[in-house]
């Protein structure tokens, strides 16, 4: 079954019973009948007003099967405002976790990405578009998105991910070239995801350029780091080749062990050892302040995609630095690129740079916008970029690589004794009846979300309700001593989405790094 729903439009999730049948089901797994489409943007809710842009038609296939994963699942398709068949073969942009891409067919917290298109289309900065949201496979997720190694969190999991690609590029694949006037052309096809979703797109456009000539890695889950004893373990295939044309890898620096050191090593591999032109063909941006959430993407997002499918020329217009960057002698390197903003809106890093300082013994280059602290002192530091100056100041202190976090919890509540607490992804200890501690030494620089949970939306709850949760970069060694007097009860949140009529997400990984983690 389809179904169509105006991207801007105010539409109400559909009933949980509401199955259509529109015929007997191919081989791929869904029959939807090809008839005339909307034209996308028909039915826009903006009156006259020519600053408002037109919105495009989000188009539901229910119940896709794929025979190589022996499952199913919705996909949502976004066709672009004024959308003729007969003006195609559009690009493609392929997404997955599909539940979070469209906030009107999807749930919350939301991407946001036909709004994204909206806006970017209109302008004229992006060519007209259609993107495929997949589904991703709820309990299956974490294998379905995994090509190296079997998902960690999982005990049980096998790596799935070669039959999930098989899924994409076999069967789903020619179902939509057969309903919707898109391009087969790899230089206009791009994969994109977040978290588990960058780890898969990583792969299948290194695995198949062929297809996916461009990519998108949003907060990439690349290197598991075990919430106990910080081990870690890389689950991306570092690759000895090039694969697509252009690439584009951002990660906030709230994101806790998800953590802003493994992407960039993936991106100066990228360049460095693969020759990927920094900038033009691999494109990076460094959020210190973003967390590992659907909101951070949806800011994110529109610069993947001017990064992809704009002008490779839009011009850059500015060029900054933060005031004071604040690094500690025992530190092997830190980024001191600058974010640059192009004229068509795309906010990256500006790896290209050849940064200067004073005094000149103060650090060390490492290229790429790198540097490693020499002697303690205050540097002043200069960057230059498409005719822009920017200046910054960095304070190397004395200190280790890593510094000490300690945490003390307390909660109201009579928790079982073999019941798990989280701070910040991390495990505590039961110290005694309601008292949970921990005690870590971690990278010096790692944003923590300061959260504390009990395993999947149990949150910590303030007196007032609100959840718990105070980030900060650990830049020194700190103490916190938190009382927890209420949790957030998931039954009674599942209950809420129920009567919604919005069925859960599912899988192992949420939406937050503190709840991947637990």
């Amino acid at each position: 079954m389809t179904r169509a729903t105006p991207a801007g439009a105010l539409a109400s999730h559909p009933e949980a019973g509401d199955r259509r049948e529109t015929g007997a089901r191919p081989e791929a797994g869904v029959h939807s009948e090809t008839g005339d489409h909307p034209v996308a943007g028909d039915r826009p809710e903006t009156g006259d007003d020519p600053t408002v842009p037109a919105t495009g038609v989000i188009e539901t296939l229910t119940d896709v099967r794929s025979t190589h994963l022996d499952n199913t699942r919705d996909v949502h398709v976004y066709l672009p405002a004024g959308y003729d068949p007969l003006a195609g073969p559009y690009p493609v942009v392929w997404l997955h976790d599909g539940q979070h891409v469209f906030a009107r067919t999807g749930l919350e917290p939301s991407w946001r990405v036909e709004e994204t298109l909206d806006r970017l289309i209109g302008a004229g900065l992006l060519p007209p578009l259609v993107a495929v949201a997949v589904d991703n496979g709820r309990d299956s997720r974490g294998a379905e998105y995994s090509h190296h190694v079997p998902y960690p969190r999982d005990p049980r999991a096998l790596a799935r991910g070669e039959l999930y690609e098989r899924f994409l590029i076999e069967e789903l694949r020619p179902l939509i070239a057969d309903r919707y006037a898109v391009t087969e052309d790899p230089a206009a096809t791009a994969v994109l995801g977040s978290s588990m979703g960058g780890l898969v797109s990583y792969h299948l456009a290194f695995r198949r350029p062929d297809v996916f000539g461009l990519v998108g890695v949003l907060s990439p889950f690349l290197v598991f780091v075990d919430p106990v004893t910080l081990d870690e373990t890389p689950v991306h295939r570092r690759q000895n080749a090039r694969g697509p044309a252009r690439i584009w890898a951002d990660i906030g620096g709230m994101e806790g062990l998800i953590t802003v050191r493994h992407t960039r090593d993936l991106v100066d591999h990228l360049i460095t050892d693969l020759g990927y032109a920094p900038d033009r063909e691999v494109r990076f941006h460094e959020d210190p302040y973003a967390p590992h959430h659907e909101s951070a993407w949806a800011e994110r997002v529109g610069s993947a995609l001017l990064h992809l499918f704009g002008d490779a020329d839009s011009p850059l217009t500015r060029l900054r630095l933060p005031e004071r960057i604040v690094l500690a002698t025992g530190q092997a390197q830190a980024s001191v690129a600058p974010v640059g903003v192009r004229a068509d809106g795309c906010v990256y890093s500006v790896l290209g740079v050849e940064p200067t300082w004073t005094p000149l013994d103060a650090l060390r280059a490492l290229g790429s916008a790198r540097v490693a602290p020499v002697r303690p002192g205050v540097v002043e530091l200069a960057v230059t970029a498409g005719g822009h100056t920017a200046h910054g100041v960095v304070e190397v202190v004395e200190g280790g690589s890593d510094a000490l976090l300690e945490v003390t919890l307390t909660t109201s509540a009579d928790l079982p004794p073999e019941e798990t607490v989280y701070y910040s992804g991390l495990v505590t200890t039961r110290v005694a009846a309601g008292t949970y501690h921990g005690s870590w030494r971690l990278p010096r620089g790692i944003g923590l979300g300061g959260a504390v949970g009990r395993g999947w939306r149990c949150d910590g709850l303030r007196e007032d309700g609100t959840t718990i949760r105070d980030p900060f970069h650990h830049d020194g060694d700190r103490h916190i001593r938190l009382h927890v007097p209420a949790w957030s009860d998931p039954n009674a949140e599942q209950a809420q989405r129920i009567e919604a009529e919005i069925e859960p997400a599912g899988g192992d990984e949420a939406s937050t790094f503190e709840e991947e983690t637990q």
